[in-house]
């Protein structure tokens, strides 16, 4: 009992001590990229892997994590807090809504919530917060600060966010009906390449689908310009 009261009193000084919140929410640790084991406030982020391409989001309610990727391929993963029991992160499939550097939250006492990224309207939104490596938040999705300014500066409007309950981790490559990827553009069709004929220049008006045929000569009439027969 006296060293559970020992102990608890020491956590209460930690939390207390001057700094200590804003080391535990503002200082996120970015790992080597061959880090598989990600500790609390720890993230990885490779924007190099995928230079471009639009993003797409996947929190991991199971594991409490986030994956970030461009074009399909991930370049960024990080430890994250949900929401606790009596107030989940629904699961489901989200845009990002707004996005706002500097926010406050209007229902939680004017919470600060940095680099903040709305997914619902009711107040469910990925933003700067603390990161314990459990569910602690009233819904949003927590990650480190560094992270989400990170995450913030590749983000737009409308790009895709997937919560689930996860069973493993998803790998480089996921199905692109659920994280966007860009289409190819299609090889260019060969009839549109105009052809010069020869023997003659270019023609003024040519059809994109044929190549053009130059109209033919038409031949001499042999009865132009003969000589009369001679009666006999």
């Amino acid at each position: 009992m006296k060293k559970f009261a020992t102990a608890f009193l020491a956590a209460i000084f930690l939390l207390s001590s001057p700094g200590f919140t804003a080391l535990a929410i503002e200082k996120g640790t970015s790992q080597p990229p061959d880090t598989t084991d990600l500790k609390p406030n720890q993230y990885i982020w490779n924007p190099d892997a995928s230079p471009s391409g639009p993003v797409g989001i996947i929190v991991d309610l199971t594991n409490q994590m986030i994956y970030v990727y461009r074009n399909g391929k991930q370049i960024g993963r990080s430890t994250a807090s949900t929401g606790i029991r009596s107030h989940p992160t629904a699961p489901g499939s989200y845009t990002i809504l707004t996005k706002n550097v500097k926010y406050h939250s209007e229902k939680y006492h004017e919470a600060s919530m940095p680099f903040m990224e709305r997914v619902t309207w009711d107040g469910m939104a990925i933003h700067g917060g603390n990161n314990p490596g459990k569910p602690s938040s009233h819904g949003c999705i927590h990650v480190p600060l560094d992270f989400a300014e990170k995450l913030y500066g590749i983000t737009q409007k409308g790009d895709t966010v997937l919560i689930s309950d996860l069973k493993e981790a998803p790998g480089d490559t996921v199905n692109p009906g659920l994280v966007p990827q860009q289409t190819p553009e299609p090889a260019p069709d060969p009839r549109s390449k105009v052809k010069v004929p020869r023997g003659g220049p270019a023609p003024t008006s040519v059809s994109p689908d044929a190549t053009p045929i130059p109209t033919p000569t038409p031949a001499p009439d042999p009865s132009i310009g003969a000589s009369p027969t001679a009666s006999r």
